[in-house]
């Protein structure tokens, strides 16, 4: 099986499971979900939706799966401005690079991590590299 079509194993439904009730809890909301076309990240965000009772807009990118920063960087540059808060699903090692390249901070970013990152630019657009400070990060091991 190829790995795009691979599906998520139980660990990480549980994961989803557990990130999805977090984020309901947390009353934590999204103007926008960008998802790697990937099998097992469109199964993802179907199942944190599900369990965060999230209703906003998915948009799947094939540009996400096996992206490298700079890609990334080229996905969430042509966001809408007048979205204020987006959600990432994408694949490691992009997303834990990407982490460090818009905060300078380098962090593990395993299965079903969740972290919210403050970008300080009114532009999706800008340069976003050093542009943003990690707010927090869950894992689901971590609750």
């Amino acid at each position: 099986m190829r790995d795009f079509d691979r599906p998520l194993a139980n660990r990480g439904r549980e994961a989803c499971a557990i990130i999805g009730d977090y984020i309901k809890d947390k009353r934590i909301d999204f103007d926008l979900a960008l998802v790697s076309t990937a099998l097992r990240t469109r199964e993802t965000i179907e199942l944190v939706k599900e369990r965060a009772e999230f209703g906003g807009e998915a948009r799947y990118d094939e540009r996400i799966y096996e992206a490298t920063t700079s890609q990334l960087l080229e996905v969430i540059s042509q966001v809408d401005n007048g979205r204020q808060s987006v959600l990432l699903v994408g694949h490691n090692p992009g997303i834990q690079d990407l982490v460090a390249v818009l905060t300078g901070e380098h962090v593990s970013v395993s299965t079903a991590t969740f972290a919210k990152i403050d970008i300080k630019t009114p532009e999706w657009s800008a340069n976003l590299v050093n542009n943003g400070t990690l707010e927090w990060i869950v894992r689901p091991k971590d609750l």
